[in-house]
């Protein structure tokens, strides 16, 4: 039962996560070609940057529909990992080549991409691909479903606000030097 509880916890965080995302991205051309915008600092796409923002706000409102289905979940969870992973791989790279790229995962946040969005993003994937570890289980009562709901929506809050909370511990650790 408590691989039941750990899927549906994962399920709603990713659920969340990613339509958050999604409609930070596409709540308007605007806010989708700010997004572009702020992918430029990576280097020229044979594309250009649009499309790959909009395939990007395409795959995570897919996770979050795919997410939400019992037939699919497994599904959404497999492609939640694979763009979190493709995420931190970027991440990782402006890091190395000394780029300062926006961070516009939930929309306008303003701060550059770093280590706390690394962390957070590899943190999201292995949530995803252990909750794909687990075999399908049988159901759950509407008590022990709440409670890992409510688990899984507490972790998204905390995703979605990572990087005030990262600037908050940030602040507290340089408070104490």
């Amino acid at each position: 039962m408590i691989g039941a509880q750990f899927v549906l916890a994962a399920r709603v965080l990713a659920g969340l996560v990613f339509a958050v995302a999604a409609v930070g991205k596409l709540a308007g051309r605007v806010r989708l070609a700010e997004f572009a915008a702020s992918l430029a600092p990576l280097g020229r796409s044979p594309v250009g940057w649009l499309p790959i923002a909009a395939g990007t706000a395409v795959a995570e409102l897919a996770v979050a529909v795919l997410v939400a289905f019992p037939a699919t979940y497994r599904l959404g969870l497999g492609l939640a990992t694979a763009v979190m992973l493709v995420f931190c791989a970027a991440i990782a790279r402006s890091m190395r080549l000394g780029r300062r790229v926006t961070c516009r995962c939930f929309g306008r946040s303003g701060a550059v991409l770093g280590r706390a969005h690394l962390v957070r993003n590899a943190l999201l994937a292995g949530w995803a691909a252990a909750a794909l570890a687990v075999p399908p289980g049988l159901g759950l009562g509407l008590d022990t479903a709440a409670a890992a709901a409510l688990v899984g929506a507490f972790a998204a809050l905390v995703a979605i606000n990572w990087d005030s909370l990262a600037g908050l511990v940030g602040k507290a650790d340089t408070a104490h030097r």
